[in-house]
């Protein structure tokens, strides 16, 4: 963080987050054998993606952030629609519970998108499971020959991407202006 400590005293706010590649990947050690993993098809599957994603992240303002996330559902399938990769669901009881999309980044590279795990679920294997038949997927079906995931260092998600293969490459630094209505009052 200190690359970005001037960028911070500007007023914007940094954050890191690790670059990991795999160039194979193997099954986390507690597999979950109860959900079926397989790639969102339907309607009814993608607007299951959508509520996954509105339950996994409450913390933001409902209308408008309903708005944002059923645009970026459509904007998924239609990369997926365009054969640009897949997005997959761990289902359990016909539910989607956890979720990921694997697009192609370029000739042989893979790269992991929105990796996500309802929170009442979490701590199951579901993300673990998903992760390795995703990345197997990446390897047999897309050619890729090395997967990217880019991560949260502070966040315990680091270990399971680890734990199936992932190790760190590298650094991503970014800098961004917060909102307007977060900025009221400042002058």
């Amino acid at each position: 963080m200190a690359d970005l400590a001037v960028f911070a005293d500007c007023g914007l706010v940094v954050d890191t987050s690790t670059v990991m590649t795999a160039t194979s990947v193997h099954p986390p050690a507690h597999p979950n054998g109860d959900a079926i993993c397989r790639t969102l098809e339907s309607d009814e599957d993608w607007a299951g993606s959508v509520e996954l994603t509105l339950a996994c992240n409450d913390e933001h303002e409902p209308v408008g952030h309903r708005v944002f996330v059923e645009r970026r559902a459509a904007s998924n399938r239609a990369l997926v629609e365009a054969a640009h990769g897949a997005w997959f669901g761990a289902f359990l009881d016909g539910a989607l519970v956890s979720q990921m999309g694997l697009v192609m980044a370029g000739p042989a590279l893979a790269r992991f998108q929105l990796v996500e795990t309802h929170p009442d679920l979490r701590g199951r294997g579901l993300a673990g499971t998903l992760v390795h038949q995703v990345g197997r997927h990446g390897f047999d079906t897309l050619g890729a020959e090395t997967l990217v995931m880019v991560a949260d260092p502070e966040y315990p998600a680091i270990r399971l991407y680890r734990s199936v293969g992932f190790s760190d490459s590298e650094s991503q630094l970014q800098a961004e202006r917060r909102p307007i209505e977060d900025r009221a009052g400042e002058t």
